[in-house]
């Protein structure tokens, strides 16, 4: 017997120890998959623009761009945008409005998100990652490289300031909460 319930007791802690490392996969696969859900890497980068770029307010669906019209109407030099493509998720996903205002282009400072107007005549929102002689960098959340083209006084539109969505994720809170985790 004393053989058996050794062997019993093995079996045991090698499925628990199996048991154990699955649990481990899972937690940093899920660690990990919070780290690639957004093309942007760096930590604090993350955390200005999550400080900076509104989170989306929550509205029935169908009305994310009349809520944002609405809001518009009432401050100085706004306007509404409806978003489309997928280059701000999981911070804004496909469908939300958003409120742009006209700001000073000297009052830019990284982390905002920006609406500029590229050589092609697209109006593109995305989040300053920096600054260089020529412009300011940005980048989508979700793109892996920064856009090619800068944020200058001449295409720039204005910034963010109000986001109006259907549905949320919860990349904003998951990632702030990793963020002050790690300090």
């Amino acid at each position: 017997m004393g053989e058996r319930g050794d062997f019993r007791q093995s079996e045991a802690m090698q499925t628990n120890r199996r048991l154990a490392r699955l649990f481990l996969a899972t937690l940093v696969l899920c660690g990990s998959t919070l780290a690639v859900q957004a093309g942007i890497k760096s930590p604090r980068l993350l955390a200005a623009i999550i400080e900076r770029t509104p989170a989306p307010q929550l509205v029935a669906e169908g009305s994310q761009l009349k809520s944002a019209e609405t809001l518009a109407a009432t401050m100085p030099r706004a306007h509404a945008l409806w978003g489309i493509g997928s280059s701000m998720e999981p911070l804004y996903a496909p469908n939300t409005a958003v409120v742009v205002q006209q700001i000073n282009y000297d009052d830019i400072k990284k982390g905002m998100t920006v609406v500029y107007i590229k050589s092609n005549g697209r109006r593109v929102a995305h989040s300053v990652i920096g600054e260089t002689r020529g412009g300011f960098i940005v980048q989508g959340v979700n793109n892996d490289v920064e856009d090619h083209e800068l944020v200058t006084p001449e295409n720039f539109v204005g910034v963010i300031t109000h986001a109006f969505a259907s549905a949320d994720s919860t990349f904003r809170t998951e990632t702030t909460k990793r963020l002050a985790a790690n300090g």
